[in-house]
């Protein structure tokens, strides 16, 4: 195998196990931020929504004192936004 293909399948590996940790990493935080005061059906509900959606509604939470930090309200966003990945398993 040449060292070209050796970098490209090695690179394609770390980004496919960044993939799992990442939705794994969205679950956990759905459970800890989400999950905490409401059930999860009220986040599956709202699968497909906009990125504005879940930054307005993020922020809705922050004002009710949820304690969310910017990291965490950007990845958040994220994590909801993506939620055909993301949130599926967690809705089924």
């Amino acid at each position: 195998m040449s060292y070209t293909r050796s970098i490209i399948l090695i690179t394609m590996v770390l980004l496919l196990l960044q993939g799992c940790s990442t939705q794994k990493e969205c679950q956990q935080l759905i459970e800890s931020k989400c999950v905490s005061c409401h059930s999860i059906q009220k986040s599956c509900e709202q699968l497909g929504k906009s990125k504005q959606y879940w930054e307005s509604t993020v922020d809705h939470m922050i004002r009710l004192n949820v304690s969310i930090s910017d990291s965490e309200k950007k990845k958040l966003v994220r994590c909801l936004r993506n939620s055909s990945k993301n949130l599926r398993e967690l809705c089924e």
